[in-house]
């Protein structure tokens, strides 16, 4: 009950202090890294079920189980940019478990130009940089606690900034009743050095998220609901779109659903209310904020693929590999 304590405090304490900022930067702290959690509408999923993807957004679903395996993950965005991920699960006895994660952003060339428009034809490059440290405890039969040290780095150009943060989360997962449900408070930190030493430190992308979870009885159904942004209650893109008590609501709820078809084949679908608002275009809105993706298992291979829609012009391609290397 102390260790919970003392948790509560700190969430407490975080809330008050990092909810008073709206603006950010170091958007790569907040990219999705992981085929299934893509799918399932871009967000963490309190989910113990030995996959070791959905503990590098929620630290606390770190497991013993995923200990020796190697997660490799790579997103076609747009543009020509693209990010990858290689992470690493291990199991240090009596202290807990551990995993590592690097992340590279690469946004592609972009070509000198000067005031007038006149291209030099020479090049420069521009690309984001991320390495995490997870760690959880189980401090319950049900419940495990985790926290995660990122520090990430920006090159644009000449010009690079770096920034520090941790993620704390609290995962509850009953196995007999495949309930659960999750706490994630997300970025606490602040950039240490600006792109200009003039001006202000930026902050960071700060996000509270809750999701629960609950698979039927008799059926192969799993149903997610998750939270973000719940530090701030109106989240519009355009504050003066809509006032409404619904409209603010639902801008905080994604909504998901895995078909368990069998161990080695699943089937995941989400819906992001806020993505389909801000990126639908005017004339036909389409798929714009649905996602989805499949999971099946070749021998000792884990395969995930996702595909996100965000607009008739762009879709996101996941692609994430889960191999045990290690005992």
């Amino acid at each position: 009950m102390k260790r919970l304590s003392i948790l509560t405090n700190f969430i407490l304490f975080s809330i008050s202090i990092y909810c008073q900022y709206p603006s950010h930067s170091f958007s790569v702290l907040n990219y999705n890294n992981t085929a299934r959690s893509a799918a399932l509408g871009g967000y963490s999923i309190a989910v113990l079920d030995n996959d070791p993807t959905t503990g590098i957004l929620l630290p606390s679903n770190i497991q013993k189980e995923n200990s020796g395996h190697l997660v490799m993950n790579y997103v076609n965005y747009f543009a020509d940019s693209d990010y990858g991920l290689l992470n690493y699960t291990h199991d240090f006895k009596n202290i807990g478990v551990f995993s590592a994660s690097f992340i590279y952003c690469d946004y592609g060339a972009f070509e000198y130009a000067d005031p007038s428009g006149f291209k030099s034809g020479n090049n420069f490059y521009v690309y984001d940089i991320m390495s995490q440290i997870g760690y959880s405890k189980k401090i319950l039969d049900n419940m495990q606690v985790g926290f995660n040290l990122k520090f990430a780095s920006s090159q644009y150009q000449q010009y690079n900034s770096l920034a520090l943060a941790s993620d704390i989360s609290a995962t509850y997962f009953d196995d007999k009743k495949q309930f659960g449900s999750s706490l994630l408070i997300q970025n606490i930190g602040r950039s240490l050095k600006s792109f200009q030493p003039t001006t202000t430190k930026e902050s960071l992308p700060f996000n509270i998220q809750f999701a629960i979870n609950k698979k039927l009885t008799h059926s192969p159904i799993r149903f997610h609901l998750i939270l973000h942004d719940l530090q701030q209650w109106n989240i519009n893109s355009d504050k003066s779109s809509n006032n409404s008590f619904s409209y603010h609501l639902t801008n905080h709820i994604v909504l998901a659903s895995e078909f368990l078809l069998s161990e080695n084949f699943n089937f995941r679908l989400g819906y992001n209310f806020k993505n389909r608002r801000d990126l639908q275009p005017l004339s036909r809105a389409g798929s714009t904020g649905f996602s989805w993706g499949v999971g099946f298992k070749v021998k000792k291979l884990r395969i995930n693929y996702s595909l996100t829609k965000f607009h008739f012009s762009g879709t996101s391609n996941n692609f994430t590999l889960i191999r045990k290397i290690a005992n």
